[in-house]
Formats: C-alpha cells, sequence, structure tokens
C-alpha cells in the first residue's frame, strides 16, 4: 500500500509541476505578446490587399491570422539548412538545403555550390540590403528593424534555377499554383491582427545574369522590394487604405529609378499618360510601372523632394483619393500639370541626379 501510495503522491507532484511550468510559459508568452495592431481591419482595406494579390503577381499579400509565433524567423524556409546527404562512401558529405548569411537586420537564404557562386551572391544581397536601409528611412520617414517587427528579420531569398524559385514562392504564399512568369522579384506579405508580417523577398536566379545596376539587375529589383516591404508594413490597416496599384509600384520604382526618363517624355508616352493614367483610378498593369514612376518623378522635380515624402506619409492612414485631398492637390489639376511638365525638357539638377534611387548605380 505504501508503495502505491507513495507512486500516486509522486505522479501528482509531476503533474503539478507540468501545469505550474505550463501556466509559466503561458504567463510569459502574454507578457511579450505583441500588441493588437490591426484588431479590426475595415471590409475595404481586405478587399484592397486580396485586388493586390489576385491582380499583381510581385506583391504576393493575404489577409490571415498572424500569431504570436510566426514572426520567429525559426520558422523560414531556409532552417532546413543543416540537414546533410552523403554523395558517396569516398566524399565527404555537403549541406543540401538551404545555407545563410545574415546580419543584425537580414537573413539571406541560397542554395549550396561546390564553387561558392550562390554564396558570393548572398553576400552581395546582405551588403546592398544593408546600405538600402538609410535611403528607404529618408524617403519613408521610418524604417522596420526587427525591433518594429516583433522581433523578426527580413528574409531574403535565392533560389538557383527557375523552378526553385517557383516552388519556393509558392511555399511561401501557401498556393501551390502561383503565377511567377517574368516576375523577376516577389514580396510576400501577410496581414493580421497581430501587423503586417513580411514572409521573404525571393528573387528570381535571371536577375544575377545581368549587371547588377540594370533595370533587371539584382541592385534594382532587391531596392523595389525592399519598397514594397516599408510601404505595406506603413500602411495602419485599421483605417481605409485602399491604394491604387500605380501608387505601390510606381514609388517602388522612383526609388530604383529603373526608367529612363527621357523615354517616357516621348510623344507616344505622354499622350498615353493623358488619355489612360487618370489619378483618381488604376493605370494599366505595365503602366503602374513606368507612368507610376513618371508621376513621382514629376513630383520631385516640380514640387520638391518633401511633397513626395508628404504624399507617403498620408498614404499610410488613408486612400489615394484622400491624400489629394488632404495635401490640397486636386488630381485632375496635378495630371494637368504632370502632362505640361513632361511636355517640357528634363529637369538635370544636381539634386535630382543624386536622388535616392541612384544610390547603388
Amino acid at each position: 500500500m505504501r508503495s502505491k501510495y507513495g507512486t500516486t503522491l509522486l505522479t501528482i507532484a509531476l503533474l503539478f509541476l507540468v501545469i505550474a511550468l505550463v501556466v509559466g510559459k503561458v504567463y510569459d508568452i502574454g507578457l511579450h505578446r505583441p500588441p493588437l495592431k490591426y484588431a479590426n481591419i475595415p471590409d475595404v482595406t481586405k478587399e484592397y490587399l486580396r485586388s493586390l494579390d489576385r491582380n499583381n503577381r510581385d506583391q504576393g499579400i493575404t489577409v490571415s491570422d498572424v500569431g504570436p509565433f510566426d514572426w520567429d524567423n525559426n520558422t523560414d524556409l531556409g532552417q532546413d539548412k543543416h540537414t546533410l546527404n552523403p554523395l558517396d562512401k569516398d566524399q565527404d558529405q555537403v549541406r543540401s538545403g538551404w545555407q545563410q548569411v545574415e546580419n543584425a537586420n537580414f537573413i539571406v537564404y541560397y542554395e549550396f555550390d561546390e564553387d561558392a557562386l550562390w554564396q558570393g551572391h548572398a553576400l552581395d544581397v546582405l551588403r546592398v540590403a544593408q546600405e538600402t536601409i538609410e535611403p528607404l528611412k529618408e524617403l519613408f520617414g521610418v524604417y522596420f528593424y526587427p525591433s518594429t517587427v516583433n522581433g523578426r528579420r527580413l528574409a531574403l531569398y535565392l533560389p538557383s534555377t527557375s523552378g526553385k524559385y517557383k516552388e519556393t514562392t509558392c511555399q511561401l504564399l501557401e498556393q501551390p499554383n502561383y503565377d511567377i512568369t517574368n516576375v523577376a522579384g516577389v514580396t510576400i506579405i501577410q496581414v493580421g491582427p497581430l501587423g503586417c508580417l513580411t514572409r521573404g523577398i525571393v528573387l528570381s536566379p535571371d536577375v544575377f545574369e545581368v549587371p547588377s545596376d540594370h533595370i533587371n539587375g539584382f541592385v534594382k529589383v532587391l531596392q523595389h522590394e525592399m519598397n514594397h516591404y516599408v510601404f505595406f508594413t506603413a500602411l495602419n490597416y485599421n483605417n481605409d487604405v485602399h491604394h491604387y496599384l500605380w501608387i505601390s509600384e510606381g514609388i517602388a520604382e522612383y526609388f530604383c529609378r529603373r526608367h529612363n526618363g527621357h523615354q517616357v517624355r516621348a510623344s507616344d508616352s505622354i499622350n498615353f499618360i493623358s488619355t489612360n493614367c487618370d489619378l483618381n483610378g488604376e493605370f494599366t498593369m505595365e503602366a503602374s510601372y513606368w507612368a507610376g514612376e513618371s508621376f513621382f518623378n514629376f513630383m520631385e522635380e516640380y514640387k520638391g523632394k518633401n511633397t513626395v515624402k508628404r504624399f507617403l506619409q498620408n498614404a499610410y492612414q488613408c486612400s489615394t483619393d484622400s491624400v489629394f485631398i488632404n495635401m490640397g492637390m486636386p488630381a485632375p489639376q496635378l495630371h494637368q500639370e504632370w502632362i505640361e511638365a513632361l511636355e517640357l525638357p528634363a529637369v538635370d539638377s544636381l539634386d535630382f541626379e543624386n536622388s535616392l534611387g541612384n544610390s547603388f548605380s
């Protein structure tokens, strides 16, 4: 009887110990739980995010229940990097899956190769990403370090083949048939009650086959995608922050200066903008990039860079149409000024040449 009684007491004690540990852990999680930032996302904002996901493939944005454990980089795809596979009995084992280089703000995941080519690409990407922080902060008025996004470092993926590029993008989006044809980079974002979580930026391997500052080189593509990271994290999703596609794509192109401003001033481009680029509406998909960039270039040249900054800071809190109203800039009048400015010779001031997007050209 004593033996059974003693065993029962020991079992009860162990159960109390386990319960105490669990309760303590839950309490600790509660103390460090990220604040509820977007507890009540309006339906109009949810539809805006869904429309971006449906209509623009380089912004994979979903509305989901982002939980307190989702921010940890331990959930990244690249955390399988320590798996080892034997090639042959007479050869050394090599790492399979993702490898990584990192600093305090980023983790760059790359695929192993014997010549260390992709490790070199990863180191270049890590350097450029770090150098891009200050220009982004200058333009947006804010940058989101890990301490401001629940400790999460921005994950950057460098798949080495087109097949791996598609596979990685689909895995991060949890959409097996996501189309990334002719897409140089993808920024994958989840928005939920705990905040805006960027699951990762995925760069196509094609961006390393051209000069880095080429229109589709890795520097400009990376800068473009990091721009999405800051813009979408800055939006206050408790409000109606519906923006036309030309806003998010145009400001990203403006930042990295992808297009030739003189070509946009050609007569056919001006005619297209005049008839197809209403500032109170959507542009065509392609024009959202080059015409959107042209609009922000116009704003900088003729209204001043601070006006671009104020435009963005207003955009964090309200819709595109409301931004124009709040800033006292009637969209029809601004559109006409834009057309007239395009018909004039390009402004080649020193300030324009030293603008944000040229930092790494």
